[in-house]
């Protein structure tokens, strides 16, 4: 049995949500901005993480770490994982 989730960062929440999905050991994550939305699969074989992180902060850490910009546009995840 799978369920279909649907996860709105509502605009001017001032938070983004970061998603986590888990399929073992494997586990990919994703940024929500406020106005952004994302509808997720779930089943019994994968686990969902959901969590609020202020927009001052995830500029700080990415700004600390020295992010770069992607010209690509490829989806952050794969920048991550590939990069």
């Amino acid at each position: 049995m799978t369920t279909l989730i649907f996860i709105e960062n509502m605009l001017g929440s001032g938070q983004v949500v970061k998603l986590t999905e888990d399929f073992g050991d494997y586990s990919v994550s994703r940024e929500l901005r406020p106005g952004e939305n994302a509808r997720l699969v779930v089943s019994p074989f994968k686990a969902v993480t959901v969590e609020e992180v202020p927009v001052a902060m995830i500029q700080g850490l990415r700004a600390a770490k020295g992010a770069r910009a992607d010209a690509s546009g490829a989806p952050r995840t794969l920048e991550r994982r590939c990069s």
